[in-house]
């Protein structure tokens, strides 16, 4: 858990400088208790319970945005984040005495001249961000100059309008901006200590891991390992080859190759069609909603009402039918005009896919026509454009009547009977290929992808057993009866 390490760092500098200004004389006597003491650095109450609330904050935010999960965090909750806390604190002090004793800090004169660039990079971006956010329409005194001497005499012809306004320098913009980010916690400072710590920790990752490599022979295992692996699982069911997203490594048995020329729906049929499926779609809505508040008003017993009460529930009935009765007359007049808008868009490409089709009946060559005619750039590259799509029995990525089509191909240089349609316009396909079964080829690419999945697995579990063992050396006490 590297990322910890500038948290920590950056954590603890805080604490310090704010003295730890805990309420009430007792309080401070509490926090100033040592939890552990690290070779020859105390870890005192206070900095671990601000850490330990740190670790509850970090994952109460942190399912709260990846898993929807809103936690309410009790003080139990935040106390059994206690254990973890004091671990990780216990494991920065040993990697800072640890970068200490390597010699990384302080840094040496290039890497901190990088640190205080970093920082100043920082501080212009930040600047950027909060000007933009707080102060969107404000122009300095030397902005305001700059563009009024760039004004051509057409366009200063107003005097008055011309006249200096501004009344906040650059100087006076940049201290504004420089407090504001201090009140968020975003000083120079904070630039320079974290990105120190993250370079110092990068060090000290390459001092541990600096004899670790993958051999040839290693990758070798790994291949035939993934595709073992992938030989079970595409084999059990052949459709997951084609729908997944992961590397290759194993092909099952069943695919084919078919290149496809489409002859595309024109760009404005199709603008026109999506505005009308748009249109069609949103009057269906109000349909089904006004629909189910119907069926639900008309459920109701509305036996015991009183008159007043009747008239509004009639009331309510009568505007929602004819909420009803109106979308159902968009929906059907948008339905109808869709259907004649999708007849013509295809209609205006039905001759030239005709045309296309024979010249592939007849014999000419598919790639050229593909080259001349086609209009699907997947076909543009390889693997596509060599041995066309990958496809095989009950896939379900392509619209059916292009699966259906391209199944019913019998034999390798077979082209389409008749144009298959679909949402995209009409498409010629060619059996172009049987694609080979087995284990792909080892090439150079997927080596060098194997070996470096590796190296940075084998780095990490190096870094991390170094990580273990210096913490194991370490001078370590803890004091139980301080933190509860």
């Amino acid at each position: 858990m590297k990322k910890w390490i500038a948290v920590l760092a950056m954590l603890m500098a805080l604490l310090t400088l704010s003295g730890c200004n805990l309420v009430g004389y007792d309080a401070q006597l509490d926090g100033a208790q040592v939890v552990a003491k690290v070779n020859d650095t105390e870890i005192t109450k206070s900095d671990w319970q601000a850490f330990t609330q740190y670790l509850a904050n970090y994952y109460q935010q942190y399912y709260a945005q990846y898993f929807g999960i809103n936690m309410e965090m009790t003080e139990e909750d935040i106390a059994a984040y206690g254990e973890t806390a004091l671990e990780e604190m216990i494991r920065s002090v040993v990697l800072q005495d640890k970068i200490k004793e390597l010699g990384y800090d302080p840094l040496g004169e290039e890497d901190a001249a990088s640190v205080e660039e970093y920082a100043d990079s920082m501080m212009d971006l930040y600047k950027s961000m909060i000007r933009y956010q707080n102060y969107p329409d404000l122009e300095t005194v030397e902005e305001e100059q700059a563009r009024l001497a760039e004004q051509t005499p057409s366009e200063a012809t107003d005097a008055e309008a011309d006249a200096p306004v501004a009344t906040i320098t650059d100087a006076q913009l940049d201290e504004m901006l420089t407090n504001d980010l201090a009140t968020l916690g975003y000083t120079r400072d904070y630039f320079v200590q974290s990105q120190t710590s993250v370079m110092q920790e990068d060090k000290l990752y390459e001092y541990a891991t600096a004899d670790v490599t993958i051999t040839d022979a290693q990758v070798q295992e790994e291949f035939d390992a993934k595709v073992a692996e992938q030989k079970e699982s595409y084999d059990s069911d052949p459709t997951l080859y084609a729908s997944s997203y992961s590397t290759a490594y194993y092909v099952p048995e069943g695919y084919r190759g078919v290149k496809n020329l489409l002859i595309k729906l024109n760009d404005e049929d199709i603008d026109l069609m999506d505005e009308l499926e748009e249109t069609l779609s949103t009057a269906q809505t109000t349909l089904d909603n006004a629909n189910d508040q119907l069926e639900e008003l008309r459920a109701e017993d509305t036996s015991a009402y009183d008159e007043e009460a009747l008239n509004t529930y009639n009331e309510q009935i009568a505007a929602l039918e004819e909420q009803a009765a109106a979308a159902q007359e968009t929906v059907d007049q948008t339905s109808a005009a869709l259907t004649e808008q999708t007849n013509a868009a295809f209609e205006a490409i039905l001759p030239l896919a005709q045309e296309v089709l024979a010249k592939a009946q007849a014999g000419e060559d598919f790639d050229t026509l593909v080259a001349t005619y086609g209009q699907d750039e997947g076909m543009n590259s390889d693997p596509a454009k060599t041995e066309g799509y990958y496809v095989c029995e009950g896939l379900e990525i392509y619209e059916q009547s292009f699966q259906d089509a391209a199944m019913a191909l019998e034999k390798v240089g077979d082209i389409s009977a008749e144009l298959v349609k679909t949402s995209y316009g009409y498409h010629i396909l060619q059996y172009a290929t049987d694609i080979q079964a087995g284990p792909v080829e080892l090439t150079e690419e997927i080596k060098t992808d194997i070996s470096e999945e590796m190296l940075q697995q084998a780095k990490d579990a190096a870094y991390e057993a170094a990580v273990t063992q210096w913490v194991s050396e370490a001078d370590v006490e803890t004091f139980e009866k301080v933190m509860k």
